[in-house]
């Protein structure tokens, strides 16, 4: 029987000098990283330069990865990471732009139209785009990359009992913002 290689493996591969090994997790990884980078920052523009300096973090600092967590939790904490420091300087620079402006710019439907087909889903994801930055952190990495509470705690560096306060406050959150959506239509 054939098992399949874990991240773990490809990264020692790559660490050996198997530069294909490298590629492979940039394979596996492609759509699930990107699908999480673009909600977290709610622009395509951004998350493809956020994938790739991810990537070329992971690549640079391949050698400092320690086993104590998933190569999938360091990953994302990488992600994560990245995430707030473009979101910072964004803020800095630019006003917050309306998200029908992006649709405007780029010629076709946004993020959350290419992600989210059903109108619920639209819902949904202008929803979660309104939660505060730590909460939306959480709230995706549970709900679209099905991490567990630990895993989220070591990725985002804070205390499970905070994640999970914070989990509570989104849901929270995003059950007024949702039915505020549903009175508005």
């Amino acid at each position: 029987m054939d098992h399949p290689v874990t991240d773990e493996q490809l990264l020692a591969g790559f660490l050996e000098g198997r530069q294909e090994m490298f590629e492979k997790l940039v394979h596996r990884y492609e759509q699930p990283l990107y699908a999480f980078i673009c909600r977290m920052t709610g622009s395509q523009a951004y998350a493809e330069d956020i994938f790739q300096d991810t990537f070329v973090r992971v690549f640079r600092y391949a050698d400092s990865y320690s086993s104590r967590s998933s190569f999938k939790t360091w990953l994302y904490t990488i992600a994560a990471n990245v995430c707030r420091t473009n979101i910072t300087k964004t803020r800095r620079h630019v006003s917050q732009q309306d998200p029908r402006e992006e649709e405007r710019q780029n010629g076709g439907p946004g993020v959350s139209d290419r992600l989210e087909a059903k109108e619920t889903g639209e819902r949904i994801a202008r929803a979660v785009a309104t939660l505060p930055p730590e909460q939306r952190e959480v709230f995706i990495l549970k709900a679209y990359e099905d991490m567990s509470y630990p895993e989220i705690a070591r990725a985002l560096n804070r205390p499970v009992g905070t994640v999970k306060s914070q989990m509570r406050y989104a849901l929270q959150k995003l059950r007024g913002s949702l039915q505020a959506l549903m009175e508005q239509d």
